[in-house]
């Protein structure tokens, strides 16, 4: 009975999973259509650069909705693959499902954005945005429901155990950095989102992003270090959110030509480049050793799975 309700938790987070990633595709295909289909457009908007904006109407998606579609497929693709690791997958999912959509639950719900995105798109953005937060509380049910196999420990993942939760630390000490250059009034404003810096219908702050992420990064490099069976999935949504960040950063610095004036220029503008590519390289190199062959992964569960050879008495 255990194993059947486990299953059908299985297909409704791979169901969900798919969900969130056709929700934030159909959004990134319409944003791309109203910005006459280039994609730069939309990438500068993600990055917060909204004079790089020429569409016919506002954008609904933002940086979040990428990193959902990605998600999304590759948490759909564990649990049908390689079911072994669909709990702490769908668990990573749904996670960063309700940190990308809760922000614009309060957000959209702000009388500034009737008349700026229309009521119509509105409409559907808090629709989307409902959604999303239903369907991160349901892969996180999901994932307790699903049956979780007994026996071995993952392997020991020390580098990007050490990774992690340096990348963490350095999220965390930026953000004290900028709480003391806007003041804790602003930097709050600018946490929760506000007119100002609010882009897109389904924007998710800055400053929410990186604080979410430095509990992320925290969370998964202890899950690693314990060799818990949720370390690698945590450790890959945290990956995949840090190597997002890295390129926002990276792009505008490019963008803004910083790195020329770079050996010239301030201690802080040094760090400050230094780290975005360091989050660059985190991103990657924690992608890189948590990565789980799924060949290798539902060759375990087979051999997990068959009964034991019958000994014959001599």
């Amino acid at each position: 009975m255990g194993r059947v309700s486990g299953g059908r938790a299985r297909w409704a987070g791979v169901l969900a999973c798919a969900l969130l990633a056709a929700g934030s595709l159909a959004w990134a295909v319409r944003d791309l259509s109203v910005a006459d289909w280039h994609p730069g457009r939309v990438w500068w908007l993600w990055a917060g650069s909204p004079s790089a904006w020429g569409g016919r109407s506002v954008q609904v998606t933002s940086l979040g909705d990428g990193v959902l579609l990605l998600l999304g497929v590759w948490g759909a693709v564990r649990g049908v693959r390689v079911p072994r690791t669909a709990a702490p997958a769908l668990a990573a999912v749904g996670a960063c499902a309700l940190v990308v959509r809760l922000p614009s639950s309060w957000l959209l719900a702000q009388p500034w954005t009737g008349p700026w995105g229309g009521e119509g798109l509105r409409g559907l953005a808090r629709a989307t945005d409902l959604a999303g937060l239903l369907l991160g509380v349901l892969l996180l049910g999901c994932a307790f429901a699903v049956r979780r196999p007994r026996g071995d420990r993952p392997p020991p993942a020390r580098t990007a155990v050490a990774v992690l939760l340096l990348s963490a630390g350095l999220l965390a000490v930026w953000e004290a950095v900028r709480v003391d250059d806007y003041g804790s009034v602003a930097y709050r404003g600018a946490l929760l989102g506000n007119r100002s810096t609010t882009l897109t219908l389904l924007a998710t702050p800055q400053p929410w992003w990186a604080a979410a992420l430095v509990l992320l990064a925290l969370a998964a490099g202890i899950a690693c270090a314990a060799r818990a069976r949720a370390g690698r999935a945590l450790g890959t949504a945290a990956g995949a959110m840090l190597l997002a960040w890295g390129l926002v950063r990276l792009s505008v610095a490019l963008r803004q030509e910083r790195f020329d004036g770079a050996l010239s220029g301030t201690p802080r503008l040094q760090l400050s480049l230094a780290s975005t590519l360091a989050y660059v390289l985190a991103g990657l190199a924690v992608l890189a050793l948590l990565r789980t062959p799924v060949r290798a992964g539902a060759a375990v569960e087979e051999r997990a799975a068959a009964p034991a050879p019958v000994s014959r008495a001599r």
